[in-house]
């Protein structure tokens, strides 16, 4: 029975794991059979419903090539119009192979046909696309690169980078008066020239790449050099044309991955953590994998991690399974420093985050995971992944997405109209966390040598960086508040930072200027600290909590007396304190309500970056003990 007889007969719906393609053209039919075979190499898993959905409106084709098969599409999701693109690109490819043309003598190339390799995952690349190899101007360089991607078959993340930086050497090679057709001709200038692009190589929106990016773009174009110099592709290439290490390089601008001033704001750490029933809910990895409430949970754990102990995403997601243990009662993170290639490191943590690790460790016990991820807390969700634990990337994703989707989140401070300024969601990724770990502890006085310890740095400079980036912020904020210091009656006593900067450490409730008392470090004060009533008092409003508070203690104290049955000088002299005080604060609110609403915020700024400098900032410290940091065993 022929294959037209036998269609007929079959009924209308197949399984869902099934598709035919008896009802389409024999030559139709045979493209769509090689095209299928050829796919099943490149994509993570054939989706078969997308398959028979698409051969479907295919019936009325006479080849799989026909450029208006993709208007034969009915409502055409994403889904079906690039299966129906795999398909074409297969199909495309063997008839180039069956008239003899090889994919290194073409100029524009699938990446899906090569089979390029992702990177991080080791799985074939999934994006479709082609390259127009054209972008490049010299055929002799045009034709090293198709060599080298089609023999050496890179990665994906290298072939991208490579293909980026020839296209830049191209460019500059094109200023030469035979555009740098001829590569017999080229000179040790030519490759300086190239050389100079690179050092200037800009993104999209005009700035500079970074100098670890530019310099990877150099090596990748020179390394392409030396390839084709070795494979014989580049034989006509003058000996001249050349990089000299000492010459042709490109100076590091920055030590290390460890950018200062990236970190995320403890304001918007607060904003983010009141939405986090929401973090991992949405279209993220392992939904078709794990139950939502317990996707929900992976991610809401890694973040908490993240947050609070300032690793590296990489040290987040490959922690292992049992990575908690307790020294004196508290709980100890053993994590692995990959970049530094210190193993079973030792980092405090509190008992909130330990216990945040707990409870996901129940979850996952109860869960059907791949095997080769059981010595992992975050282990790999699939077993189609190479990777025993869950990639850093979809760590990265779900993050973006979980931020775009939260309602405006708010940076400090305020605009000139007294409005609050949106935070740019685009600075909410892990890495960062890590900045505001380091930069919560520098703000709040931690020891250098303690933080640097803590965040596993090799060099102390490092670590120091971060209390520059303090030491500006107190700064900043004392210039702010030198204009609105009141003396002891409420009349504005302005004076410069610097002379502020010094009575503001002097005693607890606001400045002193008594010259025996700043002498000694505001340890001397000859009427014993009762500021309220000196005239060389200068509180600003930075002090209105310390104030308040003591007022507080002021009245405590005076119940005391009363219920001692103290005599009455001890209790007046109370009392006086408190209405001392009390009229300062009334002064200075007063002072404050005067000022317009944009700069009220800004002083409430300041005030709340130097009560941090002064006492730190209890609720964020970590406890430092004394866990040794290398596995005694």
């Amino acid at each position: 029975m022929s294959a037209a007889q036998w269609a007929p007969h079959q009924p209308l719906y197949l399984l869902a794991h099934q598709f035919h393609l008896a009802l389409l053209p024999d030559l139709l039919r045979w493209e769509a059979l090689y095209a299928v075979q050829q796919m099943d190499q490149w994509v993570r898993a054939l989706e078969p419903h997308w398959i028979r959905g698409v051969i479907s409106h295919l019936t009325t084709a006479d080849t799989l090539l026909d450029a208006t098969n993709a208007g034969r599409l009915t409502k055409p999701h994403q889904s079906a119009v690039r299966t129906l693109e795999n398909l074409q690109s297969a199909a495309r490819a063997g008839y180039s192979e069956f008239s003899g043309i090889a994919l290194i003598d073409q100029d524009v190339i699938d990446l899906r046909v090569l089979g390029l390799r992702h990177s991080a995952s080791g799985k074939r690349r999934h994006l479709p696309g082609r390259v127009d190899l054209r972008t490049v101007r010299q055929p002799w360089l045009r034709q090293a690169l198709r060599h080298w991607v089609t023999t050496a078959r890179p990665t994906t993340e290298d072939f991208k980078r490579t293909f980026h930086a020839t296209t830049i050497a191209s460019t500059a090679l094109a200023q030469r008066a035979d555009a740098g057709d001829d590569p017999a001709a080229l000179t040790f200038a030519d490759a300086t020239l190239a050389v100079d692009a690179f050092r200037a190589a800009r993104k999209r929106d005009g700035t500079l790449y970074s100098s670890s990016f530019r310099r990877s773009l150099l090596g990748m174009f020179f390394q392409l050099i030396a390839y084709g110099r070795r494979c014989g592709t580049l034989d006509d290439l003058a000996g001249t044309f050349t990089r000299v290490p000492v010459e042709h390089v490109i100076s590091v601008e920055e030590p290390n991955e460890d950018f200062i001033g990236k970190a995320i704001p403890e304001s918007v750490i607060r904003q983010l953590d009141a939405q986090l029933d929401t973090l991992g809910t949405g279209n993220t990895y392992g939904c078709r994998d794990i139950a939502p409430d317990a996707r929900h949970l992976l991610y809401r754990t890694m973040y908490i991690v993240l947050r609070d102990t300032g690793r590296r995403p990489l040290e987040i997601v490959s922690l292992a399974r049992d990575c908690l243990e307790t020294h004196n009662g508290q709980p100890t993170l053993i994590w692995d420093n990959h970049k530094r290639k210190r193993h079973r490191r030792r980092l405090p943590i509190t008992t909130s985050t330990a216990d945040a690790i707990r409870t996901w460790q129940a979850c996952r016990d109860q869960l059907h995971l791949p095997a080769k991820g059981d010595r992992y807390l975050f282990p790999s969700l699939t077993p189609l992944s190479d990777a025993p634990y869950i990639s850093s990337t979809y760590l990265s994703d779900a993050l973006r997405l979980w931020a775009d989707a939260l309602p405006p989140l708010h940076a400090e401070g305020t605009d000139p109209k007294g409005q609050r300024l949106l935070f740019d969601r685009s600075l909410i990724y892990p890495y960062a966390f890590r900045h505001s770990y380091a930069q919560r502890h520098a703000d709040a006085g931690t020891p250098v040598d303690v933080l640097r310890e803590l965040m596993d740095h090799k060099s102390i400079a490092m670590t120091q960086r971060y209390y520059t980036v303090s030491l500006k912020r107190k700064s900043e904020a004392v210039a702010k508040l030198s204009a609105h210091v009141l003396d002891q009656h409420g009349h504005p006593s302005p004076t410069s930072s610097t002379a502020y900067e010094m009575r503001s450490v002097a005693v607890p409730y606001g400045g002193c200027t008594e010259p025996s008392n700043v002498k000694a470090g505001g340890q001397a004060c000859p009427i014993r600290f009762q500021c309220a009533g000196c005239g060389f008092y200068r509180p600003d409003p930075s002090y209105l909590p310390a104030i308040e508070h003591h007022i507080n203690e002021l009245r405590a104290d005076r119940e005391t007396a009363l219920a001692m049955g103290a005599a009455e000088f001890v209790t007046t002299a109370l009392t006086a304190q408190i209405t001392a005080y009390q009229q300062v604060i009334d002064r200075m609110n007063k002072h404050l309500a005067s000022l317009p609403a944009s700069e009220r915020a800004q002083i409430e700024e300041a005030s709340t970056v130097l009560r941090k400098a002064r006492a730190g900032d209890d609720h964020t410290l970590l406890p430092l003990t004394t866990a040794p940091l290398e596995d005694p065993r």
